[in-house]
């Protein structure tokens, strides 16, 4: 007896861990597209800012295009063709495909 009990209850309870696990919406993996015009500058530089409070910066060839893999939605940039924007700047929201 005590052993069917204990059996049932580590079922329900394995299932019902299941069931939380798979409800748990998945963090969306998203795709967006930098480009830089030519003639303005040789490079434009952008700063992403992640929704954890990390950023990254990282620079575009003129002319060129960069993909960033790995976003999720929420997450926001700024652009310069004058250096490196500051941490102050008025960020865009990404426009990325996920």
């Amino acid at each position: 007896m005590f052993r069917t009990c204990l059996l049932a209850t580590t079922a329900a309870a394995v299932l019902a861990f299941g069931t939380f696990v798979s409800t748990t919406p998945a963090q969306a993996q998203c795709t967006a597209r930098f480009t830089c015009d030519p003639g303005v500058s040789p490079v434009c530089w952008f700063r992403l800012f992640y929704r954890n409070g990390n950023s990254s910066v990282f620079t575009v060839a003129a002319g060129g295009e960069r993909r960033i893999f790995g976003l999720s939605p929420g997450e926001r940039y700024c652009s310069s063709n004058r250096g490196t924007p500051g941490f102050q700047c008025n960020a865009q929201r990404i426009r990325m495909a996920c």
